[in-house]
């Protein structure tokens, strides 16, 4: 009886470890699309940056355009503010 009761624990150790094993492989998959799909996302913002780059646009403004609409309107008009104060107290505007 003690011999089925440690072969019974070894078994579901074993069943257990399969289990977990499973559960991270999919995880490790997905993560890799996901890292993959990333890389190709990457690549596509600086084929356009160069394009508009070629086009003769200014591509730090771009990228502050788009962070600036990420940010929000009431966001970016208070850092616009906080800016153009900070500037006429350094005599700059």
């Amino acid at each position: 009886m003690l011999k089925d009761k440690e072969n019974l624990e070894k078994l579901m150790a074993v069943v257990l470890r399969n289990q977990l094993a499973d559960q991270l492989r999919t995880y490790l998959r997905t993560l890799e699309q996901l890292e993959q799909e990333k890389q190709e996302i990457s690549s596509a913002i600086k084929e356009t940056m160069e394009e508009a780059k070629r086009e003769g646009l200014d591509v730090k403004t771009i990228r502050r355009i788009v962070k600036l609409r990420k940010q929000g309107r009431d966001c970016f008009e208070e850092e616009e503010s906080t800016l153009n104060t900070y500037l006429t107290a350094l005599g700059m505007r």
